[in-house]
């Protein structure tokens, strides 16, 4: 055999010790360019998708939502709880996708080596489920997507069979230094901290997930068992806030803002009342409460005072100008109405389509009046 042929087989062989993390991969690579030709088909803007690929796919929410991304409110109302599981296949560009799938080969060729493929991926998916009930419990963010809770769960499980595993375990990771894979877990929550879009509540309960269920295998008997219920149960508790988290006023904004794009102004509102008593200086929800208004017919006076305060906080924002201004045009000012809608259009810098929908329904009203 020569020597190109010694570096394939050898090449060959340790894909096939790491055939889990390839599989993972594969799938996150083959999720991300379906991602990317999808939006592009919807979109018609091949270029910017490309563009926007590098670093975040922000015009291509549509494409994530159908492919199974982590849209809690989706969840919430919904009842879409398939997505905790579809979601961590998905990335928000190349940036996120090379990082995590780097991650994932780096912990998950030495998961398998230690326990086995069919366990590595028990630890992945409780991980990534983990991730998403902490992301939930939190109201973390209107989507959620990515590996790394999955990924942090077989980092944490390295940590605890490195310690406290058995001989052969331990042997098998001895390569593999604790305190390295402690600083970097204490670096990516640090980073975490600082950058608004990670999603770091995801990743703790990716993390937790991992050490519990690798702490649990470290026992036989009677104590795995009780440590297994406790795992059970505590997942449970997490299940059920993350089902309703009242606490958190992002909860209530996404369930009205879901609500809103339903055409369910009424339900809309009661979600969207909710979380302006818990934020009550917050213009975007006094704008969204508005409009709900505004959508439904009711209360339009409280719904002028509500735009009005948005509006002294940002007075050229397209959409405090289109509220106010379907306002004014349910109320029966169809002319001052009909302008702000006019300004809100040119605030927006392009078509948009519910601005345009707003001027040709108050624009009928106005005849209808005259």
């Amino acid at each position: 055999m020569g020597d190109e042929d010694l570096v394939e087989s050898r090449g060959w062989s340790a894909l096939r010790r790491a055939w889990l993390p390839s599989i993972l991969i594969c799938v996150c690579i083959i999720a991300f360019v379906w991602t990317l030709v999808d939006c592009s088909y919807r979109t018609g803007a091949v270029g910017r998708v490309l563009r926007e690929s590098l670093l975040g796919l922000d015009s291509c929410r549509d494409t994530y939502d159908n492919l199974g991304a982590l849209s809690l409110a989706r969840v919430w109302v919904d009842g879409e709880w398939w997505r905790l599981a579809t979601t961590t296949f998905l990335h928000g560009s190349w940036l996120h996708l090379i990082l995590n799938t780097w991650s994932l080969w780096s912990v998950g060729i030495w998961a398998q080596r230690a326990w086995g493929g069919m366990w590595t991926l028990l630890l992945f998916a409780l991980g990534a489920v983990g991730g998403a009930l902490g992301s939930m419990a939190w109201a973390e963010a209107p989507m959620v997507v990515g590996a790394s809770a999955g990924v942090l769960a077989i980092a944490g499980a390295l940590l605890v069979g490195r310690l406290f595993g058995d001989a052969g375990v331990r042997r098998t990771l001895a390569p593999i230094s604790p305190i390295g894979i402690g600083v970097t877990l204490g670096i990516l929550f640090l980073v975490g901290a600082m950058v608004p879009v990670i999603a770091q509540a995801g990743h703790v309960g990716g993390l937790v997930a991992g050490l519990a269920a690798a702490w649990a295998d470290l026992f036989r008997g009677a104590m795995r068992l009780g440590i297994a219920a406790a795992f059970v149960v505590g997942g449970w508790e997490l299940a059920h806030i993350a089902r309703r988290p009242d606490g958190q006023a992002r909860y209530h904004e996404f369930v009205g803002f879901r609500h809103l794009d339903r055409g369910e102004p009424e339900a809309a509102i009661a979600s969207l009342e909710h979380a302006l008593e818990m934020r009550p200086e917050d213009p975007v929800l006094a704008n969204a409460v508005a409009y709900g208004y505004a959508l439904a017919g009711t209360q339009l006076e409280r719904a002028g005072v509500l735009v009005d305060a948005a509006l002294a906080e940002d007075p050229t924002n397209a959409n405090y100008l289109d509220t106010k201004g379907w306002v004014l045009c349910r109320q029966g000012d169809t002319v001052a109405g009909h302008a702000l809608l006019d300004e809100a259009l040119a605030a927006a810098g392009a078509p948009v389509t519910e601005i345009e929908e707003h001027l040709a329904e108050c624009a009928r009203a106005r005849v209808l009046t005259e």
